[in-house]
């Protein structure tokens, strides 16, 4: 082997290592790839968020919905929310809108506002996937991740439970089923 090729060998090693280690980390923030339902996925993947303790009012940030509006939480103030972040790329997140967003909005949609933020994602496939899964929450995109950060978010999917008063109550990261998030429900909004 020339001394001049065992540099570049090493250099394309290192480049291979650093897109293997980059592509596991984003399979194990969405959840580990599976497609399998939500149902089928354990509370045990949720861990506690360290930003924004509960109790402390929601993020001021604007933001905008599919419907083009710029608007911000307290806009929702007078009914409790229910925030879920997702995306499109997240097996989680596909899995979790079907089997537990989607029959759980149905039945308390009218008490409670559902909004979803898609995150870092293609508009055109957040727009598909919606029209796949028929979850009508409001629809919104933070396409930087600032208030997914603000908010505690360090897997996907995130969910943020706030008050009817604008106050951050509860946060789960990780995919949950539809019992884990009406449990989550009636723990935050009593």
């Amino acid at each position: 082997m020339e001394d001049a090729a065992y540099p570049k060998m090493i250099m394309n090693r290192i480049k291979l290592f650093a897109s293997i280690s980059a592509f596991a980390l984003i399979v194990v923030a969405c959840g580990g790839g599976s497609s399998e339902s939500a149902d089928a996925i354990s509370s045990s993947s949720a861990s506690p968020a360290p930003a924004a303790p509960a109790g402390d009012p929601a993020p001021t940030n604007s933001f905008d919905t599919f419907s083009g509006e710029t608007v911000t939480l307290a806009q929702f103030a007078g009914r409790p929310v229910v925030l879920n972040f997702w995306a499109s790329w997240c097996p989680s997140c596909v899995a979790e809108m079907s089997a537990a967003f989607k029959p759980v909005e149905e039945d308390l949609g009218d008490e409670i506002t559902f909004i979803g933020m898609n995150i870092q994602d293609d508009r055109a496939l957040a727009d598909r996937l919606l029209a796949q899964t028929g979850v009508e929450w409001v629809a919104a995109e933070d396409p930087a991740g600032d208030l997914y950060v603000e908010l505690g978010g360090i897997a996907m999917p995130f969910t943020v439970y706030i008050t009817a008063d604008g106050r951050v109550v509860d946060k789960h990261n990780g995919p949950l089923n539809e019992d884990q998030l009406r449990e989550q429900i009636s723990k935050a909004f009593g």
